[in-house]
């Protein structure tokens, strides 16, 4: 019986011993060290980028939703109170609070009807010009009204200000078969 008394105690020691020692135990605290830029061959004018907010991804995706849904409402919503867009055939839109809506709705009212297929989309906060932007490359597949259809491949950068998108620059290229 003793034996047993003295294994049972032993146990009971080093398990009691054990817990103190994870409950002293703190983690390390984690830090984040920032890499110096290294010297580039050319002049960047925005180089130092961190990960954005994904909050603002989603606004811009639900941007795609509402051009595929015919919702110019919630496309219009989406902007700030005057924004401008670069369109991939050198056409600069700008729009206000006044004509957003109305701009954007005779715009998709030329499809019968759009696709999008995201192929990636981030968000980027560029700490040189405290500025946000989401970065989105699509393929857009589309229907005219007279039953034509095309796609392209579009890498658009969007900037937002205050959780509103105020700029756009859109690039397109046929796409690759593989998408």
């Amino acid at each position: 019986m003793k034996p047993i008394f003295a294994i049972t105690s032993f146990v009971f020691l080093i398990s009691c011993n054990g817990q103190e020692e994870k409950q002293t135990e703190t983690p390390a605290p984690v830090t984040e060290t920032k890499k110096a830029l290294p010297e580039f061959a050319y002049p960047v004018a925005m180089a130092n980028w961190t990960m954005g907010d994904p909050n603002n991804t989603k606004i811009v995706l639900d941007v795609y939703q509402a051009w595929e849904r015919k919702d110019s409402a919630v496309f219009a919503a989406s902007f700030a109170d005057s924004a401008s867009m670069d369109m991939p055939d050198a056409r600069r839109l700008t729009f206000t609070k006044g004509n957003a809506y109305k701009r954007l709705y005779n715009a998709r009212s030329k499809y019968k009807s759009v696709t999008n297929k995201i192929v990636s989309a981030y968000a980027l906060h560029n700490e040189e010009n405290n500025a946000d932007w989401v970065m989105v490359m699509v393929y857009n597949k589309w229907t005219y009204g007279d039953g034509v259809r095309d796609s392209a491949l579009y890498w658009e950068n969007w900037r937002l200000k205050d959780g509103k998108i105020v700029y756009l620059n859109s690039l397109a290229q046929a796409p690759p078969k593989t998408l």
